[in-house]
């Protein structure tokens, strides 16, 4: 029994000596070691992982404006002048002409428009004396209806004959130092006792400023101190009639690849990415277009030092549902990217694309190509102007993909 018992501790041993050896033996051959056998048939013949090359794949883009009509009638701040190709051609007005009871029967002395200036360019210094910066404007009688919310698509008829001033002239000075502006009395009182209609006065830039500038005063929507009419009855009383319905007309007079709000210019990119190979994993792709900081506008000084906005430009790119313009699914879509940049700065944006060129390229999306818009294009006046050379590559608008080719199984290379 002895000599049994151990013999079979002898073999019990053995055999957890050959199990250690094997257990190692196989550590060895999945270790670093690149002469083991097993090494060797493991990673080349099994799993052969050789990952793609990076590619980056740039394509030109087409590149076509359009309009689309918007308003900025709800803007705190009225605007006449000319800068950086904008035009801001005339202010409409209208106002509450309701006589009050106790004025009734009351003649009229006097009438003034008065205009509460709050911003206008610096003067020009002659000889140590400073000459206020000054426009030439006309002001028209407004003969049918407007509203503040839809000028923009139609612009009331004027009368073709302007409002004299007090010496029966037409042409006036405005200026901060100057902000009222004679009106007839006989007109103002036919429109108090209701024997004339009254739809408003709009008063026009006639003339384009030798410099550019823009004067800035208070809209309605300010909230206090708006336009008024004054009237000075021969009592000497005198009684305001505020505005009730304001609005800057502007109009873009530029050329060349913009996109801007409050006249609402969009722009449509397409392309098509038939150079991406269709198996590609897209890293990143991106929007790229050069800004010309020189032709950016990203407010005006009332609203940035009255109303604290800032002149970042606010953009929104998206997919159009549809790539017909004459489509309503044309001005909307899926979004793509939502952002801000400096107008007034030249630099090279890239726009992110996330994940709508992977969409593309994999068909799971139609391509109507991608809009850029301003996100405030009913809010307040921008523009963002872009290069388009043909000439330089770089300075073209173009769609950027960064992507690789799937790792290849089963083989090498």
């Amino acid at each position: 029994m002895g000599y049994c018992s151990d013999m079979r501790e002898r073999r019990h041993t053995i055999t957890l000596l050959v199990m250690v050896a094997g257990l190692a033996a196989l550590i060895g051959a999945c270790s670093s070691d690149q002469e083991g056998p097993v090494t060797v048939q493991f990673l080349d013949s099994l799993y052969g992982v050789y990952p793609g090359d990076v590619v980056r794949y740039v394509e030109p883009l087409e590149a076509t404006m359009f309009d689309l009509p918007e308003v900025v009638g709800s803007t705190r701040l009225l605007v006449i002048g000319r800068e950086k190709d904008l035009r801001f051609h005339s202010i409409l007005m209208q106002f509450d002409m309701t006589l009050d009871a106790e004025d009734e029967g009351k003649e009229i002395e006097s009438a003034t428009l008065r205009l509460p200036v709050r911003v206008a360019p610096e003067g020009t210094e002659i000889d140590t004396f400073v000459v206020p910066y000054m426009l030439d404007v006309s002001l028209y009688e407004v003969m049918e209806t407007f509203d503040e919310d839809d000028t923009l698509l139609t612009y009331p008829a004027l009368d073709p004959v302007p409002m004299p001033d007090s010496t029966g002239g037409s042409l006036r000075t405005l200026s901060i130092e100057d902000t009222r502006l004679y009106l007839d009395p006989t007109v103002v009182g036919e429109w108090l006792s209701g024997a004339r209609e009254h739809f408003g006065i709009a008063m026009v830039l006639e003339v384009d400023p030798d410099e550019p500038g823009l004067i800035e005063m208070n809209a309605h929507e300010y909230g206090s101190d708006p336009p008024a009419i004054e009237v000075m009855f021969t009592d000497s009383t005198i009684a305001n009639y505020a505005s009730v319905n304001d609005y800057s007309a502007v109009e873009l007079d530029g050329e060349g690849l913009f996109c801007a709000a409050g006249i609402a210019k969009r722009i449509h990119f397409t392309f098509d990415l038939a150079g991406v190979d269709p198996r590609a994993v897209v890293h990143r792709a991106n929007l790229v277009l050069s800004v010309i900081g020189e032709e950016g506008f990203g407010g005006t000084t009332g609203e940035v030092t009255i109303l604290g906005l800032l002149t970042d430009f606010d953009y929104y790119l998206y997919t159009p549902d549809s790539d017909l313009p004459s489509d309503p699914g044309f001005l909307e879509g899926t979004g793509i990217d939502l952002g801000t940049f400096d107008p007034y700065t030249s630099k090279t944006l890239r726009l992110p694309l996330r994940g709508f060129a992977q969409d593309l390229i994999n068909g799971d999306r139609v391509n109507t190509g991608v809009i850029i818009q301003s996100n405030v294009e009913a809010g307040r006046v921008q523009k963002a102007s872009f290069r388009t050379s043909l000439a330089d590559s770089l300075y073209r608008p173009y769609i950027e993909v960064i992507y690789s080719l799937p790792a290849e199984f089963g083989g090498s290379q």
